[in-house]
Protein backbone atom coordinates (compact mmCIF):
# COMPACT_ATOMS: atom_id res chain seq x y z
CA UNK A 1 0.00 0.00 0.00
CA UNK A 2 1.38 3.51 -0.51
CA UNK A 3 2.09 5.18 2.18
CA UNK A 4 0.96 8.87 0.54
CA UNK A 5 -2.55 7.44 1.65
CA UNK A 6 -2.36 5.97 5.12
CA UNK A 7 -3.67 9.40 6.28
CA UNK A 8 -6.57 9.37 4.07
CA UNK A 9 -7.59 5.82 5.82
CA UNK A 10 -6.81 6.90 9.41
CA UNK A 11 -9.11 10.68 8.97
CA UNK A 12 -12.09 7.88 7.24
CA UNK A 13 -11.70 5.69 9.94
CA UNK A 14 -11.99 8.45 12.29
CA UNK A 15 -14.95 9.96 10.24
CA UNK A 16 -17.04 6.50 10.86
CA UNK A 17 -16.21 6.49 13.80
CA UNK A 18 -17.75 10.22 14.81
CA UNK A 19 -20.85 8.92 12.93
CA UNK A 20 -21.49 6.07 14.76
CA UNK A 21 -20.96 8.27 17.97
CA UNK A 22 -23.30 10.82 16.85
CA UNK A 23 -26.23 8.28 15.80
CA UNK A 24 -25.64 6.45 19.75
CA UNK A 25 -26.48 10.15 21.20
CA UNK A 26 -29.78 10.66 18.88
CA UNK A 27 -30.59 7.01 20.31
CA UNK A 28 -30.15 7.54 23.72
CA UNK A 29 -32.13 10.89 22.76
CA UNK A 30 -35.19 9.61 20.74
CA UNK A 31 -36.61 6.28 20.23
CA UNK A 32 -35.36 4.88 16.63
CA UNK A 33 -37.08 5.75 13.51
CA UNK A 34 -36.38 5.04 10.17
CA UNK A 35 -37.92 7.63 8.84
CA UNK A 36 -36.46 10.93 8.73
CA UNK A 37 -39.31 13.17 8.90
CA UNK A 38 -41.05 11.34 11.92
CA UNK A 39 -37.93 11.45 13.80
CA UNK A 40 -37.47 15.44 13.46
CA UNK A 41 -41.09 16.22 14.43
CA UNK A 42 -40.74 13.97 17.86
CA UNK A 43 -36.93 15.83 18.65
CA UNK A 44 -39.13 19.29 17.93
CA UNK A 45 -42.01 18.44 19.96
CA UNK A 46 -40.62 20.21 23.30
CA UNK A 47 -39.18 22.87 21.70
CA UNK A 48 -42.54 24.98 21.85
CA UNK A 49 -42.98 24.48 25.51
CA UNK A 50 -39.26 25.31 26.50
CA UNK A 51 -38.68 29.18 27.29
CA UNK A 52 -36.68 30.77 25.14
CA UNK A 53 -34.01 31.31 27.64
CA UNK A 54 -34.00 27.92 28.83
CA UNK A 55 -33.43 26.68 25.67
CA UNK A 56 -30.65 28.55 25.16
CA UNK A 57 -29.01 26.99 28.22
CA UNK A 58 -30.29 23.50 27.33
CA UNK A 59 -28.45 23.74 24.04
CA UNK A 60 -25.42 25.02 25.58
CA UNK A 61 -25.25 22.37 27.94
CA UNK A 62 -25.97 19.84 25.25
CA UNK A 63 -23.39 21.42 23.24
CA UNK A 64 -20.59 20.75 26.09
CA UNK A 65 -21.76 17.02 26.36
CA UNK A 66 -22.00 16.04 22.81
CA UNK A 67 -19.57 15.88 20.06
CA UNK A 68 -19.52 18.63 17.27
CA UNK A 69 -21.84 16.17 15.21
CA UNK A 70 -24.52 15.85 17.63
CA UNK A 71 -24.51 20.10 18.04
CA UNK A 72 -25.24 20.53 14.40
CA UNK A 73 -28.29 17.94 14.69
CA UNK A 74 -29.72 20.37 16.98
CA UNK A 75 -29.03 23.10 15.44
CA UNK A 76 -30.23 22.65 11.65
CA UNK A 77 -33.35 21.24 12.91
CA UNK A 78 -35.23 23.91 13.71
CA UNK A 79 -34.35 25.64 11.17
CA UNK A 80 -35.96 22.98 8.74
CA UNK A 81 -39.27 23.43 10.79
CA UNK A 82 -39.15 27.48 10.38
CA UNK A 83 -39.01 26.81 6.09
CA UNK A 84 -42.00 24.44 6.25
CA UNK A 85 -43.55 26.93 9.09
CA UNK A 86 -43.28 29.76 6.05
CA UNK A 87 -44.59 27.37 3.17
CA UNK A 88 -48.60 27.61 2.97
CA UNK A 89 -47.97 31.43 2.43
CA UNK A 90 -46.88 30.52 -0.88
CA UNK A 91 -50.17 29.73 -1.61
CA UNK A 92 -51.39 32.98 -2.67
CA UNK A 93 -55.66 31.68 -3.03
CA UNK A 94 -58.21 29.27 -2.81
CA UNK A 95 -59.91 28.91 -6.20
CA UNK A 96 -63.00 27.46 -7.02
CA UNK A 97 -65.29 27.10 -10.51
CA UNK A 98 -69.29 26.52 -9.77
CA UNK A 99 -71.06 25.65 -12.70
CA UNK A 100 -74.88 25.55 -12.86
CA UNK A 101 -77.85 25.82 -15.07
CA UNK A 102 -81.26 27.46 -14.87
CA UNK A 103 -84.26 27.34 -16.71
CA UNK A 104 -87.24 29.64 -16.23
CA UNK A 105 -90.75 30.37 -17.10
CA UNK A 106 -93.42 33.10 -16.66
CA UNK A 107 -96.88 33.10 -17.48
CA UNK A 108 -99.24 36.39 -17.28
CA UNK A 109 -102.85 35.94 -16.18
CA UNK A 110 -105.53 37.09 -17.12
CA UNK A 111 -104.41 38.53 -21.26
CA UNK A 112 -106.16 42.25 -21.08
CA UNK A 113 -105.39 42.82 -24.51
CA UNK A 114 -106.80 40.94 -26.58
CA UNK A 115 -106.04 41.16 -30.41
CA UNK A 116 -108.75 38.98 -31.67
CA UNK A 117 -110.99 36.72 -29.33
CA UNK A 118 -111.78 34.17 -31.98
CA UNK A 119 -108.63 33.24 -32.44
CA UNK A 120 -106.96 33.59 -29.08
CA UNK A 121 -108.40 31.79 -25.86
CA UNK A 122 -109.86 33.95 -23.31
CA UNK A 123 -107.73 34.76 -21.01
CA UNK A 124 -104.48 32.66 -21.94
CA UNK A 125 -103.37 34.70 -24.59
CA UNK A 126 -101.40 33.44 -27.86
CA UNK A 127 -98.67 31.50 -26.39
CA UNK A 128 -99.08 29.11 -23.67
CA UNK A 129 -95.93 30.77 -22.20
CA UNK A 130 -94.85 34.55 -22.22
CA UNK A 131 -91.54 33.87 -21.31
CA UNK A 132 -89.37 30.44 -21.36
CA UNK A 133 -85.54 30.49 -21.31
CA UNK A 134 -82.74 28.72 -19.99
CA UNK A 135 -78.90 29.56 -19.74
CA UNK A 136 -75.64 28.40 -18.29
CA UNK A 137 -73.38 29.82 -16.06
CA UNK A 138 -69.44 28.81 -16.04
CA UNK A 139 -67.74 31.11 -12.96
CA UNK A 140 -64.37 31.15 -11.76
CA UNK A 141 -64.14 32.69 -7.71
CA UNK A 142 -60.60 33.31 -6.23
CA UNK A 143 -59.98 34.21 -2.88
CA UNK A 144 -57.20 35.05 -0.36
CA UNK A 145 -56.99 37.36 2.90
CA UNK A 146 -57.24 40.47 0.82
CA UNK A 147 -58.21 39.75 -2.29
CA UNK A 148 -61.56 38.48 -4.56
CA UNK A 149 -61.67 38.17 -7.79
CA UNK A 150 -64.82 36.51 -10.06
CA UNK A 151 -65.38 36.17 -13.75
CA UNK A 152 -68.94 34.71 -14.77
CA UNK A 153 -69.91 33.88 -17.99
CA UNK A 154 -73.76 32.88 -19.39
CA UNK A 155 -74.42 31.36 -21.96
CA UNK A 156 -77.63 30.76 -23.95
CA UNK A 157 -78.58 28.04 -26.84
CA UNK A 158 -79.84 29.73 -29.93
CA UNK A 159 -83.30 27.72 -29.31
CA UNK A 160 -83.62 28.56 -25.96
CA UNK A 161 -83.52 32.20 -25.02
CA UNK A 162 -85.83 34.68 -23.52
CA UNK A 163 -85.66 38.05 -22.13
CA UNK A 164 -82.22 38.33 -20.13
CA UNK A 165 -80.53 38.45 -23.61
CA UNK A 166 -82.28 38.67 -26.99
CA UNK A 167 -81.02 37.12 -29.99
CA UNK A 168 -79.29 39.67 -33.04
CA UNK A 169 -82.14 39.57 -35.96
CA UNK A 170 -79.33 40.46 -37.94
CA UNK A 171 -77.58 37.38 -37.95
CA UNK A 172 -77.01 35.59 -41.31
CA UNK A 173 -78.94 32.73 -43.02
CA UNK A 174 -77.97 29.32 -43.62
CA UNK A 175 -77.94 27.73 -46.98
CA UNK A 176 -81.79 27.30 -46.87
CA UNK A 177 -82.17 31.13 -46.59
CA UNK A 178 -83.47 30.66 -43.61
CA UNK A 179 -82.16 32.85 -40.70
CA UNK A 180 -79.48 31.27 -38.25
CA UNK A 181 -80.22 31.21 -34.68
CA UNK A 182 -76.62 31.76 -32.67
CA UNK A 183 -75.70 30.40 -29.29
CA UNK A 184 -75.00 33.34 -26.82
CA UNK A 185 -72.04 33.75 -24.77
CA UNK A 186 -72.12 36.69 -22.24
CA UNK A 187 -69.46 37.77 -20.24
CA UNK A 188 -71.85 38.82 -17.15
CA UNK A 189 -69.13 39.43 -14.54
CA UNK A 190 -65.55 39.76 -14.10
CA UNK A 191 -64.33 41.64 -11.25
CA UNK A 192 -60.74 41.48 -8.73
CA UNK A 193 -61.15 43.64 -5.64
CA UNK A 194 -58.47 44.03 -3.40
CA UNK A 195 -59.44 44.53 0.03
CA UNK A 196 -56.76 46.41 2.88
CA UNK A 197 -56.71 47.12 5.99
CA UNK A 198 -58.62 50.74 5.70
CA UNK A 199 -58.73 50.89 1.72
CA UNK A 200 -60.12 48.77 -0.83
CA UNK A 201 -60.45 48.94 -4.42
CA UNK A 202 -62.63 47.06 -6.93
CA UNK A 203 -62.24 47.21 -10.33
CA UNK A 204 -63.74 45.65 -13.33
CA UNK A 205 -67.98 44.98 -14.47
CA UNK A 206 -70.41 43.50 -12.05
CA UNK A 207 -74.45 43.62 -11.14
CA UNK A 208 -74.58 46.56 -8.47
CA UNK A 209 -78.33 45.27 -7.18
CA UNK A 210 -78.48 46.10 -3.68
CA UNK A 211 -81.53 45.01 -1.88
CA UNK A 212 -82.66 43.68 1.39
CA UNK A 213 -84.23 40.45 0.68
CA UNK A 214 -86.71 41.92 -2.06
CA UNK A 215 -87.17 39.32 -5.03
CA UNK A 216 -89.20 41.45 -7.16
CA UNK A 217 -88.63 45.19 -6.41
CA UNK A 218 -86.05 47.44 -4.96
CA UNK A 219 -82.82 48.63 -5.76
CA UNK A 220 -84.24 52.00 -6.11
CA UNK A 221 -80.25 53.35 -6.05
CA UNK A 222 -79.55 52.28 -9.65
CA UNK A 223 -82.68 52.71 -10.97
CA UNK A 224 -83.74 55.48 -13.83
CA UNK A 225 -87.35 56.76 -12.88
CA UNK A 226 -89.98 55.72 -15.40
CA UNK A 227 -90.95 58.93 -17.01
CA UNK A 228 -88.32 60.68 -19.44
CA UNK A 229 -86.65 57.23 -19.85
CA UNK A 230 -84.63 57.07 -22.87
CA UNK A 231 -83.35 53.41 -23.59
CA UNK A 232 -80.52 54.27 -25.50
CA UNK A 233 -78.73 56.61 -23.16
CA UNK A 234 -80.00 54.92 -19.90
CA UNK A 235 -79.80 50.89 -19.55
CA UNK A 236 -80.82 50.33 -16.07
CA UNK A 237 -84.59 51.25 -16.61
CA UNK A 238 -86.45 49.95 -13.02
CA UNK A 239 -86.81 46.75 -13.14
CA UNK A 240 -89.53 44.69 -11.69
CA UNK A 241 -90.42 41.23 -11.45
CA UNK A 242 -89.68 37.08 -10.43
CA UNK A 243 -86.07 37.39 -9.40
CA UNK A 244 -85.02 40.69 -11.51
CA UNK A 245 -81.44 42.30 -11.37
CA UNK A 246 -80.32 45.23 -12.77
CA UNK A 247 -77.72 45.23 -15.81
CA UNK A 248 -74.26 44.70 -15.07
CA UNK A 249 -72.26 47.62 -15.29
CA UNK A 250 -68.56 48.60 -16.03
CA UNK A 251 -67.03 50.85 -12.72
CA UNK A 252 -63.84 51.48 -10.53
CA UNK A 253 -65.12 51.59 -6.73
CA UNK A 254 -63.02 52.72 -3.90
CA UNK A 255 -64.35 51.46 -0.50
CA UNK A 256 -63.36 53.20 3.20
CA UNK A 257 -63.39 50.38 6.02
CA UNK A 258 -62.10 50.61 9.28
CA UNK A 259 -62.91 54.55 10.36
CA UNK A 260 -65.74 52.88 11.74
CA UNK A 261 -66.30 49.92 13.21
CA UNK A 262 -70.20 50.29 12.22
CA UNK A 263 -69.79 51.84 8.90
CA UNK A 264 -68.41 51.59 5.83
CA UNK A 265 -68.20 53.47 2.20
CA UNK A 266 -68.20 52.53 -1.03
CA UNK A 267 -67.52 54.67 -3.88
CA UNK A 268 -67.51 54.33 -7.76
CA UNK A 269 -67.25 55.48 -10.72
CA UNK A 270 -69.62 54.13 -13.47
CA UNK A 271 -69.69 53.96 -16.81
CA UNK A 272 -70.26 52.59 -20.37
CA UNK A 273 -69.10 54.72 -22.63
CA UNK A 274 -66.48 54.00 -24.94
CA UNK A 275 -65.06 57.78 -24.37
CA UNK A 276 -65.47 58.10 -21.12
CA UNK A 277 -67.82 61.32 -21.78
CA UNK A 278 -70.47 59.91 -19.78
CA UNK A 279 -70.89 58.45 -16.64
CA UNK A 280 -72.49 57.64 -12.64
CA UNK A 281 -71.28 58.68 -9.71
CA UNK A 282 -72.55 56.03 -7.02
CA UNK A 283 -72.01 56.21 -3.25
CA UNK A 284 -73.43 53.74 -0.77
CA UNK A 285 -72.63 54.09 3.11
CA UNK A 286 -73.97 50.73 4.67
CA UNK A 287 -74.60 50.56 8.66
CA UNK A 288 -74.18 47.55 10.93
CA UNK A 289 -74.95 47.27 14.88
CA UNK A 290 -75.85 50.84 15.47
CA UNK A 291 -76.31 51.68 18.97
CA UNK A 292 -79.87 50.69 19.62
CA UNK A 293 -79.97 49.29 16.21
CA UNK A 294 -77.60 46.20 17.09
CA UNK A 295 -79.84 44.08 14.83
CA UNK A 296 -80.57 46.32 11.95
CA UNK A 297 -78.71 46.70 8.89
CA UNK A 298 -79.41 49.84 7.28
CA UNK A 299 -77.93 51.30 3.64
CA UNK A 300 -78.07 54.48 2.27
CA UNK A 301 -77.32 55.26 -1.01
CA UNK A 302 -76.55 58.06 -3.73
CA UNK A 303 -76.16 57.97 -7.13
CA UNK A 304 -76.05 60.72 -10.02
CA UNK A 305 -75.17 61.06 -13.68
CA UNK A 306 -72.82 63.87 -12.51
CA UNK A 307 -70.08 63.23 -15.85
CA UNK A 308 -72.91 63.48 -18.37
CA UNK A 309 -72.32 66.58 -18.90
CA UNK A 310 -68.66 67.14 -19.66
CA UNK A 311 -69.23 67.39 -23.19
CA UNK A 312 -72.87 67.26 -23.65
CA UNK A 313 -74.17 70.29 -21.78
CA UNK A 314 -78.04 68.96 -22.53
CA UNK A 315 -77.37 66.08 -20.66
CA UNK A 316 -80.23 66.29 -17.90
CA UNK A 317 -78.63 65.64 -14.59
CA UNK A 318 -80.68 63.81 -12.13
CA UNK A 319 -80.16 62.53 -8.17
CA UNK A 320 -81.21 59.39 -6.86
CA UNK A 321 -81.31 58.91 -2.76
CA UNK A 322 -82.37 55.50 -1.54
CA UNK A 323 -82.49 54.36 1.89
CA UNK A 324 -83.27 50.82 2.82
CA UNK A 325 -83.01 48.63 6.46
CA UNK A 326 -83.47 45.06 7.17
CA UNK A 327 -84.35 43.41 10.83
CA UNK A 328 -84.98 40.37 12.51
CA UNK A 329 -88.60 40.27 14.52
CA UNK A 330 -87.89 36.21 15.68
CA UNK A 331 -85.53 33.51 15.51
CA UNK A 332 -85.59 29.88 16.40
CA UNK A 333 -88.88 29.57 16.82
CA UNK A 334 -90.11 26.07 16.43
CA UNK A 335 -89.55 25.02 12.28
CA UNK A 336 -89.31 28.98 12.11
CA UNK A 337 -85.41 29.55 11.59
CA UNK A 338 -85.74 33.22 11.28
CA UNK A 339 -88.61 36.44 10.32
CA UNK A 340 -86.79 39.36 8.62
CA UNK A 341 -88.57 42.73 8.10
CA UNK A 342 -86.96 45.29 5.39
CA UNK A 343 -88.12 47.72 3.67
CA UNK A 344 -86.41 50.61 1.09
CA UNK A 345 -87.85 53.91 -0.21
CA UNK A 346 -86.43 56.19 -2.54
CA UNK A 347 -86.39 59.46 -4.38
CA UNK A 348 -85.34 58.87 -8.00
CA UNK A 349 -84.79 60.83 -10.59
CA UNK A 350 -84.33 64.22 -8.98
CA UNK A 351 -84.09 66.69 -11.82
CA UNK A 352 -82.61 70.17 -10.49
CA UNK A 353 -83.13 71.12 -13.73
CA UNK A 354 -86.32 72.61 -15.80
CA UNK A 355 -86.84 70.16 -18.87
CA UNK A 356 -86.37 72.09 -22.46
CA UNK A 357 -87.37 70.25 -25.62
CA UNK A 358 -83.30 70.52 -26.42
CA UNK A 359 -82.28 68.49 -24.05
CA UNK A 360 -82.43 64.57 -23.66
CA UNK A 361 -85.01 64.37 -21.57
CA UNK A 362 -86.91 66.25 -24.57
CA UNK A 363 -89.05 68.55 -22.20
CA UNK A 364 -90.40 65.92 -20.08
CA UNK A 365 -91.44 66.24 -16.67
CA UNK A 366 -89.29 66.77 -13.78
CA UNK A 367 -90.72 65.45 -11.06
CA UNK A 368 -89.28 62.80 -9.49
CA UNK A 369 -90.20 58.99 -8.33
CA UNK A 370 -91.26 57.72 -4.53
CA UNK A 371 -91.64 53.87 -4.37
CA UNK A 372 -91.91 52.53 -0.97
CA UNK A 373 -91.34 48.96 -0.36
CA UNK A 374 -92.12 46.49 2.76
CA UNK A 375 -91.71 43.15 3.02
CA UNK A 376 -91.28 40.00 5.43
CA UNK A 377 -88.54 37.28 4.70
CA UNK A 378 -89.95 33.61 6.65
CA UNK A 379 -86.53 31.06 6.72
CA UNK A 380 -87.52 27.64 8.20
CA UNK A 381 -85.67 24.85 8.98
CA UNK A 382 -87.87 22.25 7.44
CA UNK A 383 -90.71 21.92 4.88
CA UNK A 384 -90.01 25.47 2.17
CA UNK A 385 -86.73 26.97 2.81
CA UNK A 386 -88.01 30.76 2.37
CA UNK A 387 -90.97 32.60 1.89
CA UNK A 388 -90.71 35.98 0.87
CA UNK A 389 -93.95 38.60 1.15
CA UNK A 390 -93.30 42.02 -0.29
CA UNK A 391 -95.55 44.81 -1.70
CA UNK A 392 -94.81 47.79 -3.30
CA UNK A 393 -96.40 51.49 -3.50
CA UNK A 394 -95.94 54.40 -6.19
CA UNK A 395 -97.95 57.07 -6.36
CA UNK A 396 -96.32 58.20 -10.00
CA UNK A 397 -95.67 55.35 -12.10
CA UNK A 398 -96.11 55.66 -15.96
CA UNK A 399 -98.14 52.97 -16.92
CA UNK A 400 -97.87 54.37 -20.66
CA UNK A 401 -96.24 56.98 -22.13
CA UNK A 402 -98.99 59.55 -21.94
CA UNK A 403 -100.47 58.64 -18.40
CA UNK A 404 -99.16 57.92 -14.67
CA UNK A 405 -100.96 55.59 -12.09
CA UNK A 406 -101.01 55.31 -8.27
CA UNK A 407 -100.67 51.96 -7.53
CA UNK A 408 -99.51 48.94 -4.93
CA UNK A 409 -97.94 46.09 -6.37
CA UNK A 410 -97.23 42.53 -4.64
CA UNK A 411 -95.44 39.80 -4.75
CA UNK A 412 -94.75 36.25 -3.14
CA UNK A 413 -91.73 34.16 -3.45
CA UNK A 414 -90.91 30.42 -2.60
CA UNK A 415 -87.76 28.84 -2.38
CA UNK A 416 -87.49 25.28 -2.03
CA UNK A 417 -84.35 22.74 -1.71
CA UNK A 418 -85.45 20.16 -3.68
CA UNK A 419 -81.89 18.04 -2.97
CA UNK A 420 -78.16 18.74 -2.75
CA UNK A 421 -78.24 19.77 -6.55
CA UNK A 422 -81.85 21.35 -7.54
CA UNK A 423 -83.43 24.02 -6.08
CA UNK A 424 -86.97 25.18 -7.23
CA UNK A 425 -87.86 28.85 -6.87
CA UNK A 426 -91.59 29.95 -7.29
CA UNK A 427 -93.49 33.12 -7.62
CA UNK A 428 -96.28 35.05 -7.96
CA UNK A 429 -96.50 38.76 -8.60
CA UNK A 430 -98.68 41.86 -10.07
CA UNK A 431 -97.98 42.71 -13.92
CA UNK A 432 -99.35 45.70 -15.76
CA UNK A 433 -100.07 48.10 -12.85
CA UNK A 434 -101.73 45.54 -11.09
CA UNK A 435 -104.21 44.70 -13.78
CA UNK A 436 -103.15 41.21 -13.91
CA UNK A 437 -100.82 38.83 -11.92
CA UNK A 438 -97.84 36.24 -13.11
CA UNK A 439 -97.18 32.70 -12.32
CA UNK A 440 -93.21 32.42 -12.59
CA UNK A 441 -90.88 29.70 -12.28
CA UNK A 442 -86.97 29.01 -12.02
CA UNK A 443 -85.37 25.72 -11.64
CA UNK A 444 -81.73 26.17 -10.44
CA UNK A 445 -79.52 22.79 -10.99
CA UNK A 446 -75.49 22.83 -9.79
CA UNK A 447 -73.03 20.53 -11.93
CA UNK A 448 -70.29 20.62 -9.55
Amino acid sequence: MNKSFKPVIILAVLAVFGVANAQEAAVGAVPASNHAPEASAVAEAPVPETPPGAAESALSTEAKSADSSTVVLVVEEPKKKKRGARAPKNEFAIVDVPANFEIQARKVMPVTEMVDSSSIRQGWGINNLDTWWGRANLMVLTESENFVGKVHLRMYPGQFYGTPTPIDTTSKTNRYGKQEVRDIFQLYEAWAWHRGDYVNIKIGRWDNTSRFGSKTFGGYVDSKKDHNYKKETNINYREKGFMSTYTPENALQFGLNNFSENISLDIALVSGDNHLNRGDLRAYFSFKDLAGLENMDIGLGYRSNLFDEIYDKRGDVTHTISLGFSMPIVKEAGILKSLNLFGEAALIGIDDQIGIVDRNDEGGSSECDFPILGGLDFSFHRGLDKIVIEAEYDGDRTATPASKVKDIQGSIYVQKKLNDRFTLNLGVQSENNTKDFSFAGRLQGRIN
